[in-house]
Parts: structure tokens; C-alpha cells; sequence
């Protein structure tokens, strides 16, 4: 977005190439163009991630001015103060998908309004499963379902099925860890001994997140009493944080765990709550290993260890993100891109994971939509992320885009 403290002149540059932009007169220089009375922009979003809505109010400058914005019944306001130049921004940060309508309201009213397209959030989900259960009583899973960016949190319900698609449970999602992933107990009584194979699936309160199915857990079922069992996530990857659980036997006292990897410590003693011990863990090293749990409960009472081989994996490569606007080359980082002032260009881009991606600028431009517009000389930073998914991380990349100065008419 253009600076707010910008030289008036330039202010007024920037207006008049906007209203050409606004116009579909992109060759008409700023000399010419009467100053408008003002617009508002903002690109294309996605729920959870936030965004800056640009203002241009020269009318009221210096003063707080109110941005309304609304989708169906859900309606929200922002405010932000306009600079001395017209210009003001106002963070935004979606909570629903779909297209909303954002106005200039109250003295600004002569900004205008636009209307973007907010996409759901992409989710992975995460089954959490005891490497031994104990068949004939309740054994509680934990599922996890991860909103990769942003700050809300997913909101629904998780459904524990067999490999065969047969419902066990559906739980609500009633905890929380940090600010974007949720949690929910997944009871189950299994009653056949063995491996049994299983998947978590989130199914989403609303349209604002997508759905996801969990990689594939495969716990093992006996008949004899478990003293403590190790609960785990099936996919491990180097320099990605993961939660690692000692779980104690139905009706076994309160205690501590401890963990080690290797046979070498990686947890202090972490006390139980509610029979689980909990460790939050950043696996450093690749290939095949050895991570074991050790309970104890006093110097007399009941005490557990439980053991289980997994495969960490190496870690997860950022998204690659491809930005290919109709009739131009693949945008490279590398390579000059060139605009002119009062002309635009409609953003587009993929990524690998396939998950949507999002836009950003800084700088002498302004997104609206899926339009970049060049309102003055200069340089301007478009900046692109992804969320990625459980196997790949968010991506990110910026692009520098010239501006060029439009041409004079001549007389």
C-alpha cells in the first residue's frame, strides 16, 4: 500500500493514477485526471490470515474513519486514521469464507466499497493412538486437527473410523493448543485383539475450514492389563514440533513419566494429569529410533515402561508457490518484473501442495482482489504465502515488482 506519510505530490500522483486504474484508463496521466474522491481495496483472503485494507479518504484526512464489512448476517467494523496524504490502512483478519462486501462508512462514505472472495482455511488432522490398547475397557485417543497459518483456531468435530469406514466415536473439538490447532477424546472400548487399523476425520462446523483425514494409525489390541502405553503421532519429521504421551492403566495412581530417546533422556519427570503425561518434542535426527516412556507412581506402588520403534523423517520442504498471470511469463524472484504506472495486472498462482494462495504488497500498489494495481513510480514487494499441508510446510515468496512512470501525452 502507499506510505502514509508520502510528499503531498506524490499523493496526489497516486490518486489520480488510482482513479485511472479505477476507470480502465490506464493511459491517462495524472496531470489530467481530476483527483477522485476516494476508493478502498484489499486482496483476495483466507480465513484466519490477516490482511490490510487500503483507504484513500483525502476529504477527511487526519481524522478516524470507520470500514464496515459483512457476509450474510455476519457483520463486523475496523477503523483506522487517514494520513496527511488521504491514505490510511486498517487490519482485517477473516473469520468466515466467502465474498464479502467491505464499505467506506460515516465521512468516508464517498470511498466507496468492494467485494473480495475469503477462502477456507485448509486443515491437517492428526491421530494421536496408543501403541497397545487394552481390549474390554475404554481407551482414549487424542485427534488434533492443525490450521497450518493464522490465528483461529478449527472449530467441529472429529470422527474416529476403522479402516473399513465403520464409525467408532465422533467427539467435538473441546481443547485447544496454541492459537490454531484443536483438540478432542476419541473414547473407544476395542474388542478385537491384534493390529487394528485407524483414521481421524475433522468434519468442519462451517464452510470457513476444509476437512481432513488423518495419516493412518495402526495400534495394537491385547487382553492383558497395560501399565502405561506410549501415545504418539504416526508421521515424525525432523525440526517439526510433535507431542509425545505416556498414558497410564485404567485405575493405576497418579505419577510421573519420563521420556528418552535412543536410551538417552530427551524430558525431565513430567507429573500425570488425568493419567497422561505430556511432552512436547522436536525430533533432531532422521532414520529409524527407539522412544520409550517410564512411569512410576511411588517407591511402592504400580510402575510401567512402554517402548516403541518409529521412522523419523527428514524435514518438511516449504511449499513452492508458482505465480502465472494470464498472458505473462511464470513470475521468477530473480527476474525484473516491470509494470507502468495506471495499468494493473490479475494475480494468479499455485502451489505444490494445492492449497490456496494468498497475496500481499507493499510499496507504491494497491491489491483489490486479484488485481494488482501500480499507482506511482517506484518499487513495490508482492509478497505470496501458502499453507502447505501435514507433509509440506507454509511456503512463502516475494516478488519485486518496477514501477515505471506512465508517459506524457503530448499536445
Amino acid at each position: 500500500m502507499p506510505n502514509v506519510t508520502m510528499h503531498p505530490r506524490l499523493a496526489r500522483t497516486l490518486a489520480a493514477t488510482a482513479l485511472a486504474v479505477g476507470l480502465g484508463l490506464a493511459s491517462l496521466p495524472s496531470a489530467q485526471a481530476a483527483p477522485p474522491a476516494g476508493f478502498i481495496a484489499t486482496p483476495n483472503g483466507m480465513v484466519g490470515l490477516s490482511q490490510s485494507i487500503t483507504i484513500y479518504a483525502p476529504s477527511v484526512a487526519g481524522q478516524v474513519v470507520t470500514i464496515g464489512l459483512q457476509l450474510g448476517a455476519e457483520a463486523t467494523t475496523v477503523q483506522t486514521t487517514i494520513g496527511t496524504n488521504g491514505y490510511g490502512a486498517a487490519i482485517w483478519t477473516p473469520t468466515s469464507a466467502g465474498t464479502w462486501t467491505i464499505n467506506a462508512l460515516g465521512s468516508a462514505l464517498s470511498s466507496g466499497s468492494t467485494a473480495i472472495t475469503v477462502a477456507p482455511m485448509p486443515t491437517y488432522t492428526v491421530l494421536l493412538a496408543q501403541n497397545n490398547l487394552q481390549s474390554g475397557v475404554t481407551d482414549n485417543l487424542t485427534g488434533a486437527v492443525v490450521a497450518p497459518i493464522g490465528t483461529i483456531a478449527p472449530t467441529g468435530s472429529i470422527q474416529l473410523t476403522t479402516s473399513t469406514g465403520a464409525v467408532i466415536v465422533t467427539s467435538p473439538l473441546t481443547g485447544q493448543y496454541g492459537t490454531s490447532t484443536a483438540t478432542a477424546i476419541l473414547p473407544w472400548i476395542p474388542t478385537t485383539p491384534g493390529v487394528n487399523s485407524l483414521y481421524a476425520t475433522f468434519q468442519p462446523a462451517s464452510g470457513s475450514q476444509l476437512a481432513s483425514t488423518s495419516p493412518l494409525a495402526q495400534p495394537a489390541v491385547i487382553g492383558a492389563v497395560q501399565n502405561l502405553a506410549l501415545r504418539f503421532p504416526p508421521n515424525l519429521y525432523v525440526g517439526s514440533p510433535t507431542v509425545l504421551q505416556a498414558v497410564i492403566g485404567n485405575g493405576l495412581p497418579a505419577g510421573s513419566a519420563a521420556f528418552s530417546l535412543d536410551g538417552k533422556g530427551i524430558s525431565g519427570s513430567i507429573a500425570t494429569t488425568n493419567g497422561v503425561s505430556s511432552f512436547q518434542w522436536t525430533p533432531t535426527v532422521t532414520g529409524v529410533h527407539t522412544i520409550s516412556a517410564n512411569y512410576s507412581s511411588s517407591a511402592t506402588g504400580p510402575s510401567g515402561t512402554s517402548t516403541q520403534t518409529v521412522n523419523i523423517q527428514g524435514a518438511r520442504t516449504a511449499d513452492v508457490i508458482t505465480v502465472d498471470p494470464p498472458a505473462q511469463p511464470v513470475w521468477s524472484i530473480a527476474q525484473p518484473i516491470v509494470m507502468t504506472a495506471g495499468t494493473s495486472v490479475t494475480l494468479a498462482g499455485t502451489s505444490q501442495s494445492g492449497t490456496t494462495v494468498v497475496f500481499s504488497e507493499q510499496g507504491p500498489c494497491v491489491i483489490n482482489g486479484v488485481a494488482l494495481q501500480a499507482l506511482a513510480a517506484g518499487q513495490c514487494q508482492v509478497t505470496v504465502v501458502s499453507p502447505g499441508n501435514a507433509a509440506i510446510s507454509p511456503g512463502s515468496a516475494t516478488y519485486t515488482v518496477t514501477v515505471q512512470a506512465a508517459p506524457r501525452k503530448r499536445n
